[in-house]
């Protein structure tokens, strides 16, 4: 029981921490794109009158903004874990690729060395 109570206190941590650093990354995404490019973002890129290379552009840099949010979030929750707590964080469960790329490795550990035919 202990170890769901130390998981959901660390999803509460994680969204208390999310919240300001994800408005100041956004802030961040929205000047930088300002300062890249003097015309608003292009929000919706299915429309007529957005070029190519802004929707490209808007969409890596909005997807470095998630990411730098996501790392940030996550880390800045654990170091207040280990402010409070004094101990590590519980660990985070693993998303769908991970367990994937986990799985596959597995599956190669497992395999026998195949030998090369006798030429």
């Amino acid at each position: 029981m202990a170890h769901v109570a130390g998981r959901l206190t660390m999803k509460i941590i994680t969204v208390l921490v999310t919240i300001p650093v994800g408005i100041a990354t956004k802030k961040v995404v929205e000047r930088t794109w300002t300062v890249a490019r003097p015309a608003d973002a292009p929000r919706k890129p299915g429309e007529r009158d957005v070029r190519w290379q802004d929707a490209v552009g808007w969409a890596a840099l909005s997807g470095v903004g998630v990411v730098v949010t996501n790392l940030v979030a996550r880390k800045g929750a654990e170091e207040v874990w280990r402010t409070v707590v004094g101990g590590d964080p519980p660990p985070r469960k693993l998303t769908k690729g991970e367990k994937k790329m986990a799985k596959e490795e597995r599956g190669l550990a497992k395999e026998p060395a195949q030998s090369k035919p006798a030429t």
